[in-house]
């Protein structure tokens, strides 16, 4: 029936229909990007190891079994973050399942085995060991591809950044990396403005050489226009903290400095910053170098307040 073979009763001339029993499964890692497995202690696959696994009730949401499953397996309690996957399998055991599984936050609770588990232990992600379901193998490549990204933009924060203890509260998911790269730069302009600025000097130097003998005046201009840059990515700056750059303005012409000079500098100080991330060799994959594009629309846009108000200043 339908191009499948079905059970079918010659009496009552009723079709069973044979539907996948619904199951629920989490992923809970922690800051130290291990996985918490529970021990199977029943059959099927008696002592090996799973996901936080088990069948919902009737009447019961999927989310709402993950997490009373995560309870009673593991000990811990928990919030849905995100859908990693769904699944169908044939089992030799239970027949025909739909296996739903969560990335989930711990929110309370500790780590212990409940009824069906011998023991719960966190494992380092890329050292699991077999895996009971292969639902829970495809689930965890699944959630490794998915923060691969998420994870080198961490890993270059604790490079640059060694005196951060602890990244927790600001692990990102991917609606949150853009904001998570932008405190990337903020903190490499915060810590490296005056080498960023030594290396923006010298690149004045060498290809606008008239502004040489104005250059600890322009370093300063620099150093201010780096600051407003960072307190912009924070989203601190305000109108007012760029009318400073009116006086700025007015300096630049009373030392008598061209200003199409001022503006190629200040082109060369914002390509200095790019400069800066590359050399650090904070991107290291597509998805960054995409997000740092949209990053850089909202840089030119700081940069262009700064000219802006440099400019009424000059021309007052």
């Amino acid at each position: 029936m339908e191009g499948k073979i079905r059970d079918f009763c010659m009496q009552c001339s009723q079709v069973f229909y044979e539907n996948p029993l619904p199951v629920a499964s989490s992923i809970v890692v922690n800051e130290d990007r291990e996985v918490l497995l529970v021990k199977r202690a029943k059959d099927p696959y008696k002592g090996m190891w799973c996901l936080p696994i088990g069948f919902a009730e009737t009447g019961e949401e999927m989310k709402d079994a993950a997490l009373r499953e995560l309870r009673e397996e593991a000990g811990v309690d928990g919030e849905i973050v995100r859908l990693i996957d769904v699944d169908t399998v044939d089992n030799y055991f239970y027949g025909s399942l739909a296996i739903v599984t969560y990335e989930v936050r711990v929110t309370g609770g500790t780590p212990e085995p409940g009824d069906d588990a011998e023991e719960t232990r966190f494992f380092p992600l890329h050292e699991l060991p077999p895996l009971a379901w292969s639902s829970n193998e495809k689930a965890m490549r699944i959630y490794l591809e998915l923060y691969r990204d998420t994870w080198a933009m961490m890993d270059s924060y604790r490079q640059l950044f060694p005196e951060v203890q602890s990244l927790e509260g600001v692990s990102p998911g991917p609606q949150e990396q853009k904001t998570f790269l932008s405190n990337i730069l903020v903190k490499l302009i915060e810590m490296n403005a005056d080498e960023i600025t030594r290396e923006w000097a010298s690149e004045v130097r060498s290809s606008i050489p008239a502004l040489s003998v104005h250059m600890d005046f322009l370093s300063e201009v620099n150093r201010k226009v780096l600051r407003s840059v960072r307190e912009g990515l924070q989203g601190r700056a305000d109108s007012l903290g760029y009318i400073k750059f009116k006086d700025t303005g007015k300096d630049i012409r009373r030392l008598g400095i061209a200003f199409p000079f001022v503006l190629n500098a200040l082109a060369l100080s914002r390509k200095r910053i790019w400069m800066h991330v590359v050399q650090k060799k904070i991107l290291s994959s597509p998805l960054e170098i995409y997000i740092t594009l949209e990053l850089n629309n909202r840089i030119i846009f700081l940069y262009d307040r700064v000219i802006y108000h440099i400019s009424a200043g000059f021309v007052e």
